[in-house]
């Protein structure tokens, strides 16, 4: 097998287990929230490894919770966001300028989840609170490395691929507004030594514990004249009848009335008992994140849908922020970055040009030994990931990155970031028309990026087409998708 299958092998394995988070249904003892529309889901799942979960999930376009790891199947703490997002309307014509089809609606099926990877204590040498260093990304297996370059000494690590235990979680609703509290635990974790000269025997020789305490709120607000972009779709018939996307050009925004449906999860991490090294003269923690954006293309969407229309739409999604150089946007193309980035502002926006996946935010204050302290965060990588199903075509293209938030030393150090994002549903247009397909915006909490998804449903409205020429399969890019067809794979 060539090296490229092999991690297209791998990479879908991930993305098609986390797909299915959307597809599986409800367990029995699910609870209906919000009339038939909202439910809450827990127990084991296969999503992103396995382990536990809790979501709460908007019919089948969306869901958000977390995943964790158990005492049968340890994993790490995933944050998890898939969501509908919405594109506009396309108005579909041929090279001669005849319509092919109208009032095409675009949405992007998005999977989006943070893995909370590890801890790593490092000698902050040059005082300015991030590590140095550089992971390797194997394209083979799919991820990075477990070697740390870099000119800071990086003495050991603590892995979060471990078993976690759980809270019961606790759901309240005031107002409309509804929430759901629980905590995650896991104890007495052991080191792996990243340095050779480090010190094996400090302390009781292990991380007490670490605890994540959850919150995770929803919203519904009414929005009146919200901008919905418009295009006009150019495609050509090429050899056999196959056609060719040729350029979208924006036209004006539709205006629309809708709802606006707001995510956060909040979280405090608390970081009770790490053993620093005594030749550390600086010591500090970075908690490292990983993730992936990803992008899902299937036979079923409509045939001039592709990577190169979403790339010219400004629609494929990035993830950007600002650092003490400037700007820094982060998708498939970064690669392993020459030095840290670090950040100026406490904020990571992942998105595109009209639509946002979401972003995360988090007050720069920690609490270490019961001091205020600053928190730092950074940027190291970002890197293509692609991989192909076992249906042909159906392949998943985005990126994998590497983030991270470091904090001064200390033996009991807490913090809270928040992850948010808020989307339009229910759009109501002019002319009375509505759009046929219901939107949801999510958000997960977390710090940089993840592992996220992008897959692409397309389907349109109900009004008579005219205009539509015989190479045009109209009827492929409105249907609505047969997703269990590939959310199952194993």
């Amino acid at each position: 097998m060539s090296k490229g299958r092999k991690m297209a092998a791998a990479a879908a394995t991930v993305f098609m287990l986390a797909l299915g988070a959307l597809m599986t249904p409800a367990p029995a003892s699910a609870e209906t929230l919000l009339g038939d529309e909202l439910t809450e889901e827990v127990g084991s799942t296969t999503t992103l490894g396995g382990g536990d979960h809790f979501f709460v999930k908007y019919g089948n376009d969306a869901a958000f919770g977390i995943v964790w790891g158990t005492e049968e199947v340890e994993n790490n703490v995933y944050f998890v966001v898939i969501k509908t997002r919405y594109l506009g309307l396309a108005q579909v014509y041929d090279s001669d300028g005849d319509i092919l089809e109208e009032d095409h609606a675009i949405t992007v099926k998005t999977m989006y989840a943070v893995k909370l990877d590890s801890i790593i204590e490092f000698d902050d040498a040059d005082g300015n609170g991030v590590l140095q260093y550089q992971r390797a990304f194997n394209d083979v297996a799919g991820n990075f490395s477990e070697t740390y370059t870099g000119p800071e000494t990086t003495y050991k690590k603590v892995d979060l691929n471990t078993a976690w235990s759980a809270s019961d979680v606790e759901f309240v609703e005031n107002d409309g507004d509804m929430s759901w509290s629980f905590d995650l635990s896991a104890g007495n974790l052991s080191y792996t030594m990243l340095y050779e000269n480090a010190t094996e025997e400090v302390g009781d020789q292990v991380l007490n514990n670490l605890t994540l305490s959850f919150n995770l709120e929803a919203s519904k607000a009414q929005v009146d004249n919200a901008s919905l972009p418009q295009w006009r779709i150019t495609v050509t018939t090429g050899p056999l009848g196959a056609l060719t996307f040729i350029y979208p050009e924006r036209l004006d925004d539709m205006q629309v009335n809708g709802n606006v449906i707001k995510y956060d999860v909040k979280w405090d991490q608390v970081i009770d008992g790490w053993d620093f090294d005594p030749a550390n003269e600086n010591p500090m923690l970075l908690m490292e994140m990983h993730g992936i954006v990803g992008h899902f293309l299937t036979p079923l969407m409509a045939k001039w849908m592709n990577m190169r229309t979403l790339s010219h739409m400004n629609a494929v999604g990035a993830m950007e922020a600002d650092s003490t150089q400037g700007t820094v946007e982060v998708n498939e193309t970064t690669g392993e970055l020459p030095s840290v980035k670090k950040l100026t502002a406490t904020k990571l926006t992942f998105g595109s040009d009209w639509t946002k996946i979401g972003v995360l935010t988090w007050v720069d204050d920690v609490t270490v030994d019961g001091e205020p302290e600053k928190v730092t965060a950074q940027i190291m990588a970002g890197h293509r990931v692609l991989a192909f199903g076992d249906e042909p075509y159906v392949r998943f293209e985005g990126f994998v990155t590497l983030t991270g938030l470091t904090f001064p030393g200390g033996a009991l150090v807490v913090h809270d970031p928040t992850f948010s994002a808020d989307v339009l549903v229910d759009f109501d247009l002019a002319e009375d028309r509505k759009i046929p397909v219901t939107l949801i915006g999510i958000a997960a909490a977390m710090a940089i990026i993840v592992i996220v998804a992008i897959a692409i449903l397309v389907t349109s409205g109900d009004k008579p087409k005219k205009g539509l020429k015989d190479g045009y399969d109209k009827g492929r890019s409105s249907r609505p998708g047969e997703w269990e067809r590939y959310y199952n794979k194993k």
